[in-house]
């Protein structure tokens, strides 16, 4: 019954414990080793020094009053060695009067020391000091006031011729009275005293050992305790930490072995490692659809492909087609304006040698209207040669758009390039669409015209749908492109490609020459165009190709391509 709070309440730790993150784990496991350390430690410095200081007070208790007990011993002493020191010097006067100053010199101070061995033994409540010096108070002053008594009867035999003998004999009596002997008495109690203070000296310094050894003791008790906590607490932190850091590596590494992304870690914590495994299963399970979008868009890209080849072959094959046709009835239409120069130079004959034909030639020439196709058969011929030689321009710039997989590079007249672009996409560039053409002096660079081709129809045309888009927003909008070429510090040709459509916004800009990255509905845009146009440029011609838009102001494709050969 007693354990059962117990267990309830270390369950209930525990259960706290593994709901912290890692670091709060890490923070509170140090935090209590560290304080447990600070608590001992000042624990052991608050406790060691107050034993420290009571043994130190002490300690300078019994040395000041070993201090004063000596020092009075040694007054007692020089005050019998004085007394003893008078019967030489009698038939000395001068010798006799300094010894008698520094006897009641040494009296005094005497007197002085009992005095403050009483107020000593009464500030520091020392009982058996003030016990002493109460008890054999009478007997010291009874004893200090014979010895003047004895020096008074001494002095004036000085001048008598027995006055040594006399004053022996008043020395010998005196130290053979009683207040003699019990001063003597006092002297061997204090003595006796004073092994006593010695005593109270080492055990006080015994003490102040002991307080020192105490607080070492709880110190090093607290930290090694400390570094217990700690060791315990890093072990069994290491261990939940990295038992499903093993887990999860173990689940990582499957796969990436086996590729199987249907795998997911076990979440069994809730702190960082927990959120480190979930993230992987969401790592795990957006790779899978990542690969499954990346197959689907490789088809897409592979049929686009296919459609760009099947495309290039069938413009081809229709340029090849349209073109014998064309060039029969372009060789023909040379015969037949020669024929028809010469049947319009012979009715001028015939008029000016028959100048009056008859009824039905006037009638026939009235319903003809004769003069009108004289007029008209020659801008007829001209206009069917204008169409025939436009024809062949539209046949040849499809001719070239198809070679979209010549393999050696060769020189490329970039302007011829854009204006064939353009004539292919003359139909889209009808509805309204205001074409400004900037050329500059550039000359030929060695690259590949089918590819230069793909480059200028995905930007152009990307151009006219963003065009359209607005003018379908805004009726009164005047949709513009703008084509400027120029040379740029003797390496470079620019081409600039630019409209006033909506623009690109920010985030998107940097996401243009992605791959499948479009902005078009699905279905519309496949996201292929700008990143072909990049590696074309950048990859196959080594150029550079950049982007500058601003929204509802415009967008400008800026293409730097070099004059020297392709490495």
């Amino acid at each position: 019954m007693i354990a059962t709070p117990k267990l309830r309440y270390f369950s209930w730790v525990q259960q706290r414990f593994h709901q912290l993150s890692i670091r709060q784990k890490i923070f509170c496991g140090y935090g209590l080793a560290l304080g447990v350390a600070v608590l001992g430690t000042t624990t052991g410095l608050v406790i060691g020094d107050r034993y420290f200081q009571q043994a130190r007070q002490q300690m300078n208790l019994a040395d000041e009053e070993g201090s004063l007990l000596s020092s009075l011993q040694g007054q007692l002493l020089q005050i019998q060695i004085h007394q003893q020191e008078i019967v030489p010097f009698l038939q000395q006067s001068q010798a006799l009067q300094r010894g008698i100053s520094d006897f009641k010199s040494d009296l005094a101070d005497a007197e002085t020391l009992l005095s403050q061995a009483q107020e000593f033994s009464q500030t520091t409540s020392q009982e058996d000091l003030q016990a002493l010096l109460t008890k054999h108070n009478s007997t010291i002053a009874e004893y200090f006031e014979q010895l003047r008594s004895l020096i008074r009867q001494i002095l004036p035999l000085t001048s008598q011729p027995e006055g040594a003998i006399k004053a022996q004999q008043l020395i010998s009596k005196f130290s053979q009275s009683q207040d003699a002997l019990k001063f003597y008495q006092f002297a061997h109690e204090l003595t006796d005293f004073a092994k006593t203070v010695q005593e109270r000296q080492e055990e006080a310094d015994v003490a102040q050992n002991q307080a020192a050894l105490m607080q070492a003791q709880i110190i090093i008790g607290s930290m090694l305790l400390s570094v217990a906590i700690a060791a315990i607490l890093a072990f069994y932190t290491s261990k939940i930490i990295a038992h499903p850091i093993n887990t999860v590596t173990k689940i990582a590494q499957r796969v990436t072995q086996e590729a199987n992304f249907d795998l997911q870690a076990p979440v069994t914590t809730e702190d960082e490692v927990g959120a480190l495994t979930s993230s992987l299963n969401q790592l795990i399970q957006q790779v899978k659809h990542l690969l499954e979008k990346q197959q689907a868009e490789a088809q897409v890209r592979l049929i686009q492909s296919e459609k760009m080849s099947s495309l290039g072959r069938m413009l081809a094959g229709v340029a090849h087609e349209i073109n014998n046709p064309i060039n029969f009835i372009s060789g023909n239409l040379v015969h037949a304006k020669t024929y028809t120069d010469d049947l319009l130079s012979l009715l001028q004959t015939y008029k000016s040698e028959v100048p009056h034909p008859s009824t039905a030639l006037q009638n026939l020439t009235e319903e003809i209207d004769l003069e009108f196709l004289e007029v008209d058969l020659p801008k007829l011929l001209n206009s069917m040669t204008v169409g025939a030689d436009r024809t062949r321009e539209i046949v040849r710039s499809l001719k070239d758009f198809s070679r979209l997989d010549e393999g050696e590079a060769q020189l490329v007249e970039l302007h011829a390039c854009i204006d064939s672009t353009l004539l292919i996409l003359n139909n889209r560039l009808k509805n309204g669409i205001n074409l400004v053409r900037s050329y500059g002096e550039i000359p030929p660079i060695p690259g590949y015209t089918g590819l230069l081709y793909q480059v200028f129809m995905n930007l152009l045309s990307n151009a006219i749908d963003a065009l359209e888009e607005k003018s379908a927003e805004n009726p009164e909008f005047i949709p513009e492109i703008t084509i400027i070429t120029e040379c740029w510090q003797n390496d470079l040709v620019i081409v600039r490609i630019a409209d006033n459509g909506s623009g690109i916004s920010p985030e998107n800009q940097k996401k243009i020459f992605d791959t499948f990255f479009t902005t078009k509905p699905r279905g519309i845009g496949t996201g292929l165009g700008l990143a072909i146009a990049y590696q074309i440029v950048v990859e196959k011609h080594h150029g550079k190709i950049t982007c500058q838009s601003e929204l509802n102001r415009g967008t400008e494709f800026v293409l730097a391509l070099p004059k020297a050969g392709i490495a």
